[in-house]
């Protein structure tokens, strides 16, 4: 990375035009129990953070670290008073987050795309379309070195280790260049030189200019030699606040005295969790009456590159031989937009990734064509030359009901499994301003259609010849348009119970959902059987419509009577058999319009589920 280098920034304001100071005055946080009881989770803190300065909050399971964290972020804004400041101003809402980027304990990626790949994509939508290009790859390559990421820049994320990832996360909020950076717990799952390597990255992020904010949890005497302030918290009090040096003299001043050789961090933690004698609330007292000190100059040795190597790396230099490369200085984003690039660009760049997410998973790709082939197959022998035949008639019709289960189950649980991850890194993204809900949400539903048509077209290729179905171009379309939307209900499904409930209930609640259903399509009880009060009810399931328009495909739109290989074959006549099953010839369309309005109703839940998650979050 470099040989030792001094680094001198100023933060003091007097020559570095772009310091960054955030304060925050009286902020309290306050969240209902479930015991009714209000709960204060922050009790008036104060304080400030200062660009130049790596700066760690610090203290026991449960102090409020993430709470304050989340609300300086600007990501939790109900239930909590005070004031936060940039530089001395109230922060504008959108603006702020705009300058803001926020990753989590667990930073969640997408694992089927590779390093460069992922930070390919995040320059397609964090840096204006007026960007070459040429220029973000470049910074993507850049951001690989700078973070050491090289080794794996052509590895899939699911394949490298939780360090790499860590620094992967970093690298992906760097593209936008934010103000203001905050981590929870950056070194959480990493061992001692990982996490040292994060640290050191942090730290290198603020020397560079920035204002760096993390939750750090029990860090090594060498982890936290690197970090210039802390924040120590005690039951949603502060307790310390000032730089690292002053920590050990000020709890001596209050009566807790630090062993020699031993951890500041462990001590102070010790102390924030009341195991040792004295009164921590001379601590608390003390830290609501230290003033803000303003330190002009920070002057540290580290093993970082130069500044001139370091802006090297970041971003194409002016002496590039290539036209197209733009000087650091010009490459800015435009903080005054909500988003860099327009929705439909954002639309596009989704559209690209989700896409090359699904066909890099091989094995449920795989998985998903051999169970529609092999399934088809299945159904063809055991239901085999049923659908020309007067006496098989009823065996023909629980085939076509084999059929929509089929397709129902195949095209909902996959999305079941594998979109709660997916979610999780939409949250993040989406917290982090990177794309509208608007893009994402139409983009998604665009990168699955190609799936959902070729699932239900493999399967119908082999069952519906081997069954003897009738050979005639439109029914086949019609029987192939009614297990299309029976899919399509099965993937808003799927995608619905994936994003708004846990992995384990998701995949109870789908089958679930599905025996209303059945129980009112009129395949096991004939509609004249019912109670008078629950027919209506049949006018409500999707699968009423699925199995009377496969049905009408089939037996409707004036066939012929259907062979019989027996002496007397009831149901020969084809319109009677229609009517044992209480449906009248003819009402295809009439069954394509109520999958229709299911269709639009499930898009309808889909994105307000979506949209309440994102407030949830916040």
């Amino acid at each position: 990375m470099g040989t030792d280098t001094a680094i001198s920034i100023d933060v003091g304001g007097q020559k570095d035009i772009g310091t960054t100071c955030l304060s925050f005055q009286q902020i309290s946080y306050q969240v209902r129990g479930t015991n009714g009881k209000t709960k204060h989770l922050l009790h008036d803190i104060s304080g400030s953070f200062r660009s130049g300065r790596l700066a760690g909050i610090m203290g026991p399971s449960g102090a409020g670290k993430s709470t304050l964290l989340n609300v300086l972020s600007g990501f939790k804004t109900s239930k909590m008073s005070g004031k936060l400041l940039v530089n001395g101003q109230p922060i504008k809402p959108q603006k702020y987050r705009r300058e803001v980027t926020y990753t989590s304990q667990d930073v969640s990626m997408l694992e089927n795309i590779t390093v460069l790949e992922s930070l390919d994509f995040a320059t397609e939508l964090k840096l204006p379309k007026e960007v070459s290009l040429m220029v973000k790859s470049k910074i993507s390559n850049d951001i690989v070195k700078l973070l050491g990421l090289q080794k794996c820049a052509h590895n899939l994320v699911g394949t490298i280790s939780g360090g790499e990832k860590k620094r992967l996360s970093i690298g992906l909020e760097l593209i936008s260049n934010p103000k203001i950076l905050f981590f929870d717990e950056p070194t959480s799952g990493l061992d001692i030189i990982a996490a040292m390597q994060v640290v050191a990255h942090l730290k290198e992020l603020a020397l560079s200019g920035r204002c760096v904010v993390c939750v750090i949890h029990q860090p090594s005497s060498s982890i936290l030699q690197m970090f210039d302030d802390l924040m120590i918290l005690s039951e949603g009090k502060c307790v310390y606040k000032g730089p690292l040096d002053d920590l050990v003299p000020t709890f001596k001043a209050c009566g807790f005295d630090c062993p020699n050789y031993y951890n500041r961090a462990d001590f102070a933690l010790e102390v924030a969790s009341l195991k040792h004698e004295g009164n921590v609330l001379t601590l608390i007292e003390k830290a609501s009456e230290t003033p803000e000190k303003e330190p002009q100059q920070i002057t540290m040795v580290n093993n970082s590159p130069s500044s001139d190597e370091k802006d090297a790396m970041l971003l194409p230099s002016e002496s590039s031989s290539d036209s197209s490369y733009q000087p650091a200085s010009q490459v800015r984003v435009d903080h005054s937009r909500q988003y860099p690039v327009s929705q439909w660009s954002q639309f596009v760049t989704l559209t690209k990734r989700t896409t090359l997410c699904t066909f890099r998973d091989m094995q449920l790709m795989k998985m998903r064509i051999m169970t529609h082939l092999f399934v088809g197959l299945l159904i063809g022998v055991v239901f085999w030359d049923v659908g020309n035949d007067g006496a098989k008639v009823l065996s023909n019709a629980s085939c076509l009901f084999f059929f929509l289960i089929f397709v129902f189950f195949s095209n909902s649980m996959p999305l079941v499994m594998t979109f709660p991850l997916e979610t999780a890194v939409f949250l993040r993204e989406q917290k982090n301003n990177w794309y509208s809900l608007k893009a994402y949400f139409f983009s998604k539903l665009v990168s699955d259609f190609p799936f959902l048509l070729l699932g239900p077209t493999l399967f119908l290729a082999s069952a519906y010849y081997m069954t003897s179905q009738p050979l005639e171009l439109d029914r086949m379309v019609m029987l192939w348009g009614m297990c299309m939307l029976t899919a399509w209900i099965a993937q808003l499904t799927g995608l619905l119970a994936g994003s708004s409930l846990p992995l384990e209930l998701s995949v109870f609640c789908v089958p679930c959902s599905l025996i209303p259903m059945l129980m009112f399509c009129g395949f096991f009880v004939r509609f004249r059987e019912m109670f008078d009060f629950l027919v209506p009810f049949t006018y409500l399931g999707y699968f009423r419509y699925s199995f009377e328009g496969a049905m009408q495909a089939i037996y409707g739109f004036g066939r012929e009577n259907l062979p019989c290989a027996e002496s007397f074959c009831y149901f020969g006549k084809v319109s009677k058999f229609l009517e044992s099953f209480d449906m009248v010839e003819n009402t295809f369309v009439m069954d394509v319009a109520g999958l229709g309005v299911w269709i639009v109703a499930m898009h309808v839940v889909l994105f307000g589920s979506l949209a309440w998650k994102i407030r949830r979050n916040q």
